[in-house]
């Protein structure tokens, strides 16, 4: 590199190829485990999160945008707990819509009832979050239920989807029902402090049917406690 480079940008360019190297690590590396065969690898996320926060920190914050670029890549392989139970039968539901609409089921499966609560409207890098969803599907007089999914996204204070995970709180051929869901994850130590998002989308048969959200405030961490403080 000609002496005139500017310091600023070689360490930007170590920055960029350390990054890319990570990538390419995990693209063409050779799988030695089970774990390996995962293609959301925690520490590969912090590695290449922390790299970039640091090369978008610049010199005056590297350290904190390090920090909290590997907080955000963590959030971005997070681990899930995702429990469902069924309140009530197909045959519950349907008799209580159809008391209400003359007697008669729709046509096709229909969600009355979908909504998400949180157990804690505030939280800090370690704490476990559980998203609660209540769900009400009736069944179709003519079209089956052939699959019922949830989809749940973590979106940051900034409006950037972190992290996502679809599962199905029903078992193909169920019909329909009352379903309660749970879904746990601990938001990893060192994650920006500020407003993040669970948004999360119903699917019945394939097509989007319903949607909710629920809002976390990660706090800012106090004076002594292990943890980065928001860039100014």
């Amino acid at each position: 590199m000609p002496p005139s480079c500017p310091l600023r940008l070689l360490r930007c360019c170590g920055l960029t190829l350390a990054v890319a190297a990570a990538v390419a690590g995990c693209a063409q590396g050779p799988r030695r485990s089970a774990a390996s065969d995962d293609p959301c690898n925690p520490v590969v996320g912090a590695v290449i999160g922390g790299a970039a926060g640091a090369l978008l920190g610049g010199d005056r914050h590297r350290t904190q945008g390090a920090l909290l670029g590997a907080g955000l890549g963590a959030l971005a392989c997070v681990a899930y707990n995702y429990q469902a139970s069924q309140t009530k039968t197909a045959q519950q539901v349907g008799d209580a819509y159809r008391k209400a609409n003359q007697g008669e089921l729709p046509p096709a499966p229909v969600v009355t009832a979908y909504r998400t609560e949180t157990t804690r409207a505030t939280a800090k890098g370690g704490d476990e979050v559980t998203v609660r969803s209540s769900i009400e599907v009736v069944p179709g007089a003519k079209e089956p239920l052939r699959e019922l999914r949830e989809e749940f996204v973590v979106v940051d204070p900034k409006g950037v989807e972190r992290s996502k995970i679809a599962k199905t709180p029903a078992p193909a051929g169920s019909g329909g029902g009352a379903y309660v869901s749970t879904l746990q994850f601990t938001f990893p130590k060192g994650v920006p402090p500020g407003e993040y998002q669970v948004q999360s989308r119903l699917y019945v048969n394939g097509a989007a049917a319903k949607s909710s959200a629920v809002r976390i405030q990660v706090a800012r961490l106090a004076a002594g406690e292990t943890g980065v403080a928001l860039l100014e």
